[in-house]
């Protein structure tokens, strides 16, 4: 255990005093700044000594203030900025961040200055700011791009900024999460490191799959293929047509990754679904669902209950062709023939028979 390790675990424990006393022993002073506000952030999550919290961080802020090097402010900053934000003191982390990106411009190494952008970018994300975080990304990228440094070195810099860009999307909500996913995936893929990539790559499928109920902690627990606890996790977090929804895109993953006892997730949602309330865009996304999990019937019976047309039509087209695909050309002629919208159901009758003609 490193020693920044033993000072989480103390405060972990309620040993703040401790805790703090040992952050001066660290010889590194970027870890005393993350050692500082990891133990602010513990005491506000345990219900410690509040009224301790402004004088950590200042302390942590003072470390970054007198420091020579931009790069040890600007990082520094950045983590200020994140504690400042996350215990809800939002103008001053505002003007922390702000600080931060000025420290970085002032870095001359061009690599340093890609990676100090990048990670300042990687904490602007974990507060929800996904444009800016992207922007920041976007300009250390192009630092490193254009630096005048050798090839090897140049690939580092740049696969440093993909890991930080894929950190950055796993903090995030799935459907902000994905943009992150895929520019990673696209930096690690040109770059040919294949294994990152197709992490990564796994990471973007399931963020889409779960782009209604895709919380970080759910996705972490999914990717690990601890597929009770994620749906503990649905069911405590979420109520109502969003449970369910929740449920149906677990069950859609576990079905990605040949879980087989994805249908008795899809059962069991179904069986507590009859009375939940359902808005035309709930309906479609649950129909949606149901007929990427191979639930036919039960979607139509979701589909039918639409009130919008153009969702409705939607809807009814996807099970169309579904049954399409299985070859049940005269089911799927009959749901197509219900479609409301004139020129979704001749385009959509016009595919199945395209299909059923080979």
């Amino acid at each position: 255990m490193t020693d920044l390790d033993s000072i989480r675990a103390l405060a972990e424990r309620g040993q703040f005093e401790e805790a703090l006393e040992r952050v001066w022993g660290l010889d590194d002073e970027l870890e005393q700044i993350e050692a500082l506000v990891s133990v602010a952030l513990t005491i506000r999550r345990k219900g410690g000594p509040e009224d301790w919290i402004p004088g950590i961080l200042e302390d942590a802020e003072y470390i970054a203030d007198r420091s020579k090097d931009p790069y040890l402010k600007a990082v520094g900053y950045s983590i200020v900025a994140f504690a400042f934000h996350t215990l809800g003191y939002y103008q001053e982390a505002s003007d922390v961040f702000t600080t931060a990106i000025e420290e970085a411009g002032k870095i001359k190494d061009p690599l340093l200055k890609g990676e100090a952008l990048a990670t300042i970018a990687y904490y602007v994300a974990t507060t929800g700011d996904a444009k800016t975080a992207m922007g920041l990304f976007d300009v250390a990228f192009e630092v490193i791009a254009r630096a005048e440094v050798s090839y090897r070195n140049k690939v580092d810099g740049l696969l440093r900024i993909a890991e930080l860009i894929e950190s950055a999307g796993d903090e995030l909500l799935s459907k902000k999460a994905i943009g992150f996913y895929r520019t990673a995936f696209d930096i690690f893929d040109k770059l040919h490191v294949n294994q990152r990539a197709g992490v990564t790559e796994k990471k973007l499928q399931l963020a889409e799959i779960m782009s209604e109920t895709g919380l970080p902690e759910i996705r972490h627990a999914l990717l690990e293929g601890r597929y009770r606890y994620a749906l503990a996790l649905i069911r405590k977090k979420f109520k109502g047509v969003s449970r369910l929804i929740g449920e149906l895109e677990v069950a859609l993953w576990m079905k990605r990754v040949n879980e087989p006892t994805y249908v008795d997730v899809v059962r069991d949602a179904l069986r507590e679904a009859e009375n939940v309330e359902l808005s035309p865009a709930s309906a479609q996304r649950v129909a949606m669902l149901l007929t990427q999990l191979g639930s036919l019937k039960d979607a139509l019976t979701f589909a039918m209950k639409i009130n919008d047309l153009g969702r409705k039509s939607s809807a009814l087209r996807g099970i169309a062709m579904a049954l399409a695909e299985r070859e049940e050309y005269e089911e799927a002629r009959k749901v197509a023939e219900s479609i409301p919208l004139p020129e979704v159901r001749a385009e959509t009758l016009r595919d199945i028979e395209t299909m059923s003609l080979g």
